[in-house]
C-alpha cells in the first residue's frame, strides 16, 4: 500500500518534471523589482507560513546572465517555484542554475520547477534537505493545505563550497557560513556589489531559530559586515543600502539570548517565558509573537542546560 508518507518521499516522474509548463496558481502574485543592474528581487511576505501567503515568505533573487537567470532560492511550494520559473523564462531568458542558501523549506521547496537545470547547495545543506524532507513536507501540508499540492521535495543535486564561480558569464563570490542553520550560503555579486545574505540577515521580521547557533551566527554577521557591499538583500525583509539589518539582527540575537538566559537562571518554566511575550523592542516585528513562541520552544533546552549543570559522578 502506498501511503502519503511514501508519496511525499518518492513522488512520480510527472511530479519531478519542471512545472513551468503547468498553469501556475493565480494566488502567487509576484512583484519582481530590479534592485541593481540585472539583479531582481521578489520579496517575500513578512509573516510565518500561513494559508494567506501560500508559503511565499522568503526573498528570492535572480541574477541575469548570458545563459539565463541564476536563481537564489526557489520558494516554499512547487506552485510558488513554478511562478518564479515562469518569470525567469519570460523575462530573463530561462534559468542557468539555482542555488539554495540553506535547508529551511521556504527556500527550496520550489526546486521541482528548476529540475532541468543544475541545483546547487553547500554539502551540509544537501544532507539536511534529504534528512528533513519528509518531516518538513508533513508540517507544511498541515499548515498550507492546497498550496502544497504537487510538492515533492527535491534536494539540491550538486555541492558547492565557498569561493568564486562563474555561471553564464557572471562571476559570483560564495561564502560558506553557519549560524542561522548548520550551513548558510551567502553570495556577493561583484558586478553590482549586491550581497545576498540569506537568513543570516532579517529586517523588520523576527528571526527564526530552529537550528540556530547564536555564537556562530554572530561570527557570520561579522564576516558579512566586513564586505564592502553597495546593497544588501536579507533572507526576509526589504532591500537596503545601509547596515540596518546587521544592527537589528544582532540586537535581536542578543536580546533573545539575554531573555532566555535570565529566565533559565531564575528557574522559570518555559510556559512562563512564553507568557512574557517577545522582547518589547521587537514585539512589532513581522511574524511576532508567533516566531518568538516557536523560538522559546526550540531553544529552551539549550539555555536550561547552561543554567543547570549536569549532575554526575561515579559510584
Amino acid at each position: 500500500m502506498i501511503t502519503r508518507r511514501t508519496a511525499l518521499l518518492t513522488g512520480t516522474a510527472a511530479l519531478l518534471t519542471p512545472l513551468a509548463a503547468r498553469a501556475t496558481d493565480p494566488g502567487y502574485h509576484l512583484k519582481p523589482a530590479e534592485i541593481a543592474d540585472g539583479v531582481w528581487l521578489i520579496e517575500g511576505a513578512q509573516d510565518s507560513f500561513a494559508p494567506a501567503n501560500g508559503g511565499a515568505i522568503c526573498n528570492i533573487v535572480m541574477l541575469r546572465t548570458d545563459q539565463g537567470a541564476v536563481v537564489i532560492d526557489s520558494g516554499g511550494t512547487a506552485l510558488h517555484g513554478a511562478a518564479l520559473r515562469d518569470f525567469a523564462d519570460q523575462r530573463l531568458g530561462g534559468v542557468a542554475a539555482t542555488l539554495n542558501t540553506h535547508h529551511h523549506p521556504d527556500h527550496w521547496f520550489g526546486n521541482q520547477a528548476f529540475a532541468d537545470r543544475p541545483i546547487l547547495a553547500l554539502p551540509a545543506t544537501r544532507g539536511l534537505q534529504a534528512q528533513n524532507a519528509q518531516a518538513l513536507s508533513e508540517g507544511l501540508y498541515r499548515i498550507l493545505g492546497g498550496w502544497m499540492r504537487g510538492t515533492v521535495p527535491l534536494p539540491a543535486a550538486t555541492a558547492v563550497t565557498g569561493g568564486n564561480m562563474v555561471i553564464g558569464g557572471r562571476e559570483l563570490r560564495l561564502l560558506a557560513l553557519s549560524g542561522h542553520s548548520q550551513a548558510d550560503l551567502a553570495l556577493l555579486d561583484p558586478t553590482t556589489g549586491t550581497l545576498i545574505a540569506g537568513d543570516l540577515l532579517f529586517l523588520d521580521r523576527a528571526p527564526s531559530f530552529p537550528d540556530a547557533d547564536l555564537d556562530a551566527w554572530r561570527g557570520a554577521l561579522d564576516r558579512l559586515a566586513a564586505i564592502p557591499a553597495s546593497g544588501i538583500v536579507p533572507g526576509h525583509g526589504p532591500f537596503m543600502r545601509d547596515s540596518r539589518a546587521f544592527a537589528q539582527t544582532r540586537a535581536y540575537l542578543d536580546a533573545f539570548q539575554d531573555r532566555l538566559g535570565r529566565a533559565a537562571d531564575l528557574g522559570l518554566a518555559p510556559a512562563e517565558t512564553l507568557a512574557a511575550g517577545p522582547m518589547p523592542e521587537f514585539a512589532g516585528l513581522g511574524a511576532n509573537p508567533e516566531e518568538y513562541h516557536r523560538a522559546v520552544v526550540q531553544r529552551w533546552r539549550d539555555f536550561e542546560d547552561m543554567a543547570l549543570p549536569l549532575i554526575g559522578g561515579t559510584a
